[in-house]
């Protein structure tokens, strides 16, 4: 017989139904509230603006895990009312269980402060408006050390320290004091953007870091937070129908971003992650964008209260719709009326295909993809298709197939090399300044301009970077580009990847950062986009690779930062090229390992054959 698990032994020996000591209760709740500093932070903001403060401070040191501090200008608290405060489930924001479905506060658990003060050493002091008096309570692991009348200042502050330091197994996994620094103040601003008529200061490590000032006017909150530059992209749009009402500031396809983290989502002002929501944005411009581009969105979603739960996550992340569908089209029209007032969705997809995914052709079997996946994406592994390790000697292999089915993908074996050679092929020119035509001799050959370079240039930088060999360009006069609290944080923590990169960029104050070179491959690319879809693609990167071609188990993420680097730097769909660069282009592609497709998936090349022609004008 096997021996019992050591687990289940213990379960059945302490198996007395029983209730939970208060301290233990209180630490599970704080491990449903408290994730890392910033959920601290989101709670006690939350709590000030319940209670109608205009301004707020917060103070923040080593990433929060030393200090978090908020400070408002609210009504203050009785001391009885402080001490309540600090009891779990006391609240003032629900009292019936009708309350519940039709909740407008942030909070209405009561569950945040003594599930915080049970994993940190807390601080509440408080002062009624008119009082000559404060009073201050001092909380460690869930018990008041110390209670007394004390001077302080109308409002309330909470100061809460040393957060986990006794709970080890939780401290340990907090990140960098930069990275955590990040999270908190990404979702300040995301807060700050729906509340424009409160006054934000906050400070980092002893030091002013950002301050919003009140405004009436939204855009210029968003401005504030989001940067001047970026603010410039948006237009407004405003809609309603019978599910609610949509006021958004949305970009136009020119400035997409490579992640989703530009989509800020807020359901009657509480910020939130939805995917249905997210989802909607997405669909409208499924039309205007290429996958894996993303659009800059603010959205502000106003239903009636009782049609949206928001008691269904315990930090008040999501929410749950009483009619998701309505809402989605509701979001949906919203953006794609906008976006057709400004010519954006003027030109009607090509019958036949398919916005969503490659055009023609089929994807190769065994092809690797890395990504998010999506509705049109059965196996859920996403868009991303990664070059394949070849064997030593691949390259003296002959490649199965016909040229035309090599030339489209089709027959093909990943990983073989193509015998075709586009340079060979009489170049008939450019059709709508978006394909190359070659006479084959079979037929035809269209090669996708843009999917072309994009490959070309996604091999070399692969191929330089593996070698440690990627050559700069010094910029004439260097470029500045703001890119945020957060981007600042990933720009420090991934210096010596964006190095090797051939990219010299350093911080430049907080939030901005200073561009000196970028990589002689890509010269003549505007550096700013470069710069700043690089941050974005670094930003969803949990370990950051390193240049070496034996660490395969991180090269995908590698290969992220290179497709990205290669598609905003490859020449466009519509430009017209002379005939040399068309002709480089198709030298290019010989001299690369074959691929079908760019880095996306989109193919590179497209036959039409002599039989199918012939068939189109009837002679069989």
């Amino acid at each position: 017989m096997g021996s019992r698990s050591p687990t289940r032994e213990k379960t059945s020996q302490n198996g007395t139904v029983r209730l939970l000591p208060s301290e233990l209760v209180d630490q599970i709740a704080a491990g449903e509230v408290v994730e890392r500093p910033a959920s601290v932070l989101k709670e006690l903001v939350e709590n000030s603006l319940d209670a109608g403060a205009r301004r707020i401070r917060v103070e923040i040191r080593d990433g929060g895990s030393s200090l978090i501090a908020v400070t408002d200008d609210g009504p203050g608290m009785e001391a009885e009312e402080a001490r309540m405060a600090l009891r779990r489930h006391a609240t003032s924001k629900i009292a019936t269980l009708d309350d519940l479905g039709g909740i407008v506060s942030f909070g209405f658990r009561g569950e945040a402060l003594p599930a915080i003060a049970s994993v940190s050493r807390m601080r509440l002091l408080t002062r009624l408006a008119g009082r000559p008096a404060g009073h201050e309570i001092r909380i460690e692991s869930s018990k008041i050390v110390m209670e007394r009348e004390a001077g302080c200042p109308e409002g309330t502050r909470i100061e809460v320290a040393d957060l986990f330091g006794r709970v080890p197994a939780r401290r340990k996994f907090l990140k960098k004091s930069g990275t955590e620094w990040g999270h908190a103040i990404d979702w300040l601003g995301r807060l700050a953007m729906a509340l424009p008529s409160t006054h934000f200061e906050v400070q980092r490590d002893d030091r002013e870091a950002v301050v919003w000032p009140e405004t009436s006017d939204t855009a210029e909150r968003i401005a504030a937070v989001l940067g001047e530059g970026q603010a410039r992209s948006l237009v407004r749009i405003e809609w309603e129908e019978g599910a609610g009402h949509v006021e958004a500031y949305v970009s136009g396809p020119e400035a997409s971003r490579a992640n989703g983290n530009s989509i800020h989502l807020y359901v009657n002002g509480r910020p939130v992650r939805d995917k249905l929501l997210r989802h909607a944005v997405s669909q409208a411009y499924r039309d205007i964008l290429p996958r894996g581009r993303f659009p800059l969105a603010v959205l502000f979603l106003t239903v009636a209260p009782e049609t949206v739960d928001v008691n269904v996550h315990p930090a008040k992340w999501e929410v749950r719709f009483e009619n998701p569908r309505a809402v989605h089209q509701l979001v949906g029209h919203a953006i794609r009326e906008a976006m057709g007032e400004r010519g954006f969705l003027s030109e009607p997809p090509l019958a036949g295909v398919r916005r969503d995914g490659p055009q023609s052709g089929r994807v190769p079997s065994g092809t690797g993809q890395q990504g998010t996946g999506s509705p049109g994406d059965p196996t859920g592994k996403g868009d991303w298709l990664f070059a394949q390790n070849n064997d030593a000697g691949a390259g003296d292999r002959v490649a199965e197939g016909t040229a035309e089915e090599r030339a489209t993908g089709e027959g093909a074996r990943p990983g073989s090399t193509s015998r075709i050679e586009f340079s060979k092929m009489r170049l008939l020119g450019q059709l709508k300044a978006r394909y190359l035509v070659l006479e084959a001799e079979q037929g035809l050959v269209l090669v996708d301009q843009h999917a072309a370079h994009e490959r070309i240039l996604y091999e070399h930088l692969r191929d330089a970077w593996l070698d440690r060999k990627v050559e700069r360009q010094g910029l004439l006069i260097p470029e500045t580009l703001e890119i945020g609290s957060r981007g600042a944080v990933v720009l420090g923590e991934s210096s010596a990847l964006i190095d090797s990169l051939g990219f010299d960029a350093e911080i430049f104050g907080e939030s901005s950062v200073l561009i000196r070179a970028i990589p002689a491959l890509l010269s003549g690319t505007d550096p700013r986009r470069l710069v700043g879809d690089l941050l974005d693609e670094l930003g969803q990167v949990d370990v950051i690779p390193e240049a070496s071609a034996t660490q395969t188990r991180m090269l995908p993420d590698a290969d992220r930062l290179f497709a990205t680097l290669a598609c905003h730097s490859a020449r466009r769909f519509g430009d017209h090229l002379p005939e040399a660069e068309q002709r480089a282009i198709l030298n290019g592609l010989d001299a690369i390992a074959w691929a079908p497709t760019c880095p996306h998936g989109r193919p590179v090349a497209a036959h039409l054959g002599l039989t199918e022609l012939a068939g189109r004008f009837g002679r069989h």
